[in-house]
């Protein structure tokens, strides 16, 4: 049954030949060189000058000519079918020399060696030359596909990050919450407590009475501590009020902290984001002003947050020694500006775009851009 199938599809694969139009184009210059090499075939030859054709002789011109279909046959279908043509162009050719009126044999030979040379060579250029283009193509094909790998990488990368992200913010939400709902309200009911207990033993001796008054001021340090504390995590007027009622309430907080001059300008129609983006902007603010506390010696930020109707631009500035930053942000993880590259794959969760600008003693300037996108706006300030 096999047997009997493949000459039916040599002979389906044959009309297909005959229907090809480089085949056909082929042909015919195959015939256009019969004829120049025997010219005495067509009747109005004689009125050309049978001496010279571009000071070469006919015969010559001729030969040449017959490199046409060699390197047309080359280069539409390949090397086998160039050099098939090269023998037919030879076959043509040779009988020529020993039928026509030639006056030196040895020039003829030549010639006709020097066309299969250059058959030959057109050939084997040709051929390296498609093998270098498949090459070519192979190893761009290679790198398309690391490309495409190499993206692929990246989107994981940063569904991971996001998912980290995300659930460390969780996990800061569900500490801050039962140190306010727990630790907090056990604080809370010691130091009521202890005032119960003064206030039902009047008559305690004085050094009983300051003893408990030191446990009592104790009590409520560590109450604002674990407050302050469980604020920092996951301040609760983020998520109940929004992004700018939040930096209002981080500001006073960290310049009392870091003893620094720290102001906050809004411009433009404030409104509300989708709670990821609020939080990053939140985080990136957050950690900025951290920064210029601990480590830019300053004396004076402002944060400024610029509303418009294309996009919302945070930035934060400071007077601070500055420093000089690196040409790509990624580049600071090296440098142990880990809290600044946190801060750029922050950003780029939310399809943020974060520069930092600084100069040694000329302070630095975090500048962050939401486009629009990010926006909710069924809420409102």
């Amino acid at each position: 049954m096999k047997t009997a199938e493949k000459p039916v599809r040599r002979r389906r694969r044959l009309p297909r030949i005959f229907l090809n139009f480089h085949f056909w184009l082929l042909v015919l210059l195959f015939t256009g060189g019969f004829l120049l090499q025997y010219p005495q075939l067509i009747p109005f030859i004689d009125i050309l000058d049978p001496d010279s054709f571009l000071s070469l002789t006919r015969h010559s011109f001729g030969r040449l000519i017959m490199l046409l279909p060699v390197t047309y046959a080359a280069l539409v279908f390949g090397m086998r079918v160039g050099l098939l043509a090269l023998l037919v162009a030879v076959a043509i050719i040779v009988p020529n020399i020993f039928i026509g009126e030639v006056t030196s044999y040895p020039d003829e030979i030549i010639e006709v060696v020097g066309i299969i040379i250059i058959g030959l060579v057109v050939n084997l250029w040709l051929e390296s030359y498609e093998t270098d283009k498949k090459h070519r193509q192979v190893a761009y094909l290679r790198l398309e596909n690391a490309q495409r790998e190499l993206q692929r990488m990246q989107q994981n990368l940063r569904f991971y990050l996001k998912q980290i992200t995300i659930a460390q913010e969780e996990e800061r939400r569900r500490i801050a919450q039962e140190l306010h709902d727990e630790t907090a309200q056990d604080l809370i009911a010691i130091s009521r407590k202890i005032d119960g207990f003064m206030s039902l033993h009047p008559a305690l001796a004085s050094s009983d009475e300051a003893y408990l008054e030191d446990m009592h001021q104790h009590v409520n340090r560590t109450l604002s501590g674990v407050r302050r504390f469980s604020q920092d995590l996951r301040p609760s007027v983020l998520d109940d009020l929004g992004l700018i009622p939040a930096i209002d309430w981080l500001v006073p907080e960290l310049a009392k902290h870091y003893k620094l001059k720290i102001g906050l300008q809004v411009n433009g129609e404030q409104r509300r984001f989708a709670p990821e983006v609020e939080l990053v902007l939140f985080r990136i603010v957050q950690e900025s002003l951290r920064n210029i506390g601990k480590h830019a010696m300053a004396s004076r930020a402002v944060v400024t947050v610029d509303f418009t109707p294309e996009i919302t631009v945070v930035t934060i500035r400071d007077n601070g020694r500055g420093f000089h930053p690196p040409d790509r942000i990624g580049d600071l993880a090296v440098s142990g500006k880990l809290g600044l590259t946190g801060m750029q794959e922050r950003a780029q969760l939310i399809g943020a775009r974060l520069a930092i600008k600084s100069n040694p003693g000329e302070g630095t300037t975090v500048t962050v851009e939401v486009p629009t996108t990010t926006e909710q706006p069924e809420h409102s300030y």
